[in-house]
């Protein structure tokens, strides 16, 4: 199993280089930008989180001046996308970050899960994309592609104990960030809902693959 779950973080590192998309919050390293993105995220696809992102950023460019803000004209602006309630604990999580933490954003998965809003896979992604820590990050579509590749029989969205742990076993010893954006991508582009399985990279090792085509 280790064995295929190196080989498979391989392949995925290997086609991520000439498929990345690319978003703002990708091009540097900056923990608040990627936990806004991330509320933003949970409701409303990629694309146009990229094209809303760098006016709210610009309006808010820190966790104090966001603390700051009226939730009610937030939610008026960004209540059709589906952000009502995204944006009052995204204010409330700011409060606590410039109250508590002195304006920085918490680098500790424990203390992030005390944030308004904010689960385990926000957490994570915020301490992989915003701090550079290695950590997995797993979601429904990471639960969707893992699923496939090794076989596993999965009824829900929240990922098992057993996703979780293939999960952590394919994070590579570098090119953390590279890797958590891989997937992502690939769950994206490639193994999606309906599968491009006749593009995919991974078909000799896919147990989904083996199973619906060979």
């Amino acid at each position: 199993m280790i064995n295929k779950n190196r080989a498979v973080a391989k392949i995925l590192l290997k086609w991520h280089r000439k498929n990345r998309r690319i978003f703002p919050w990708r091009e540097k390293r900056d923990s608040y930008l990627v936990l806004v993105a991330e509320f933003f995220l949970q409701r409303t696809p990629a694309n146009r989180v990229a094209a809303l992102l760098p006016k709210f950023i610009e309006e808010f460019p820190s966790p104090d001046k966001l603390a700051r803000a009226n939730p009610s004209h937030l939610e008026h602006i960004y209540g059709s996308l589906g952000l009502k309630k995204r944006m009052r604990w995204l204010v409330e999580s700011m409060k606590i970050v410039h109250q508590k933490y002195g304006g920085r954003i918490p680098n500790k998965i424990e203390d992030l899960l005390l944030l308004p809003g904010i689960g385990e896979y926000t957490a994570s992604a915020i301490l992989c994309f915003g701090f550079g820590q290695s950590i997995s990050i797993v979601d429904a579509n990471v639960v969707r592609v893992l699923t496939r590749i090794f076989g596993l029989l999965e009824t829900h969205k929240a990922p098992s104990v057993a996703i979780k742990k293939i999960a952590r076993e394919m994070l590579p010893k570098t090119q953390i960030v590279d890797y958590n954006e891989a997937i992502l991508d690939f769950a994206a582009l490639i193994c999606k809902k309906h599968p491009l399985c006749d593009q995919c990279p991974m078909n000799g090792l896919c147990d989904y693959y083996r199973s619906n085509f060979l």
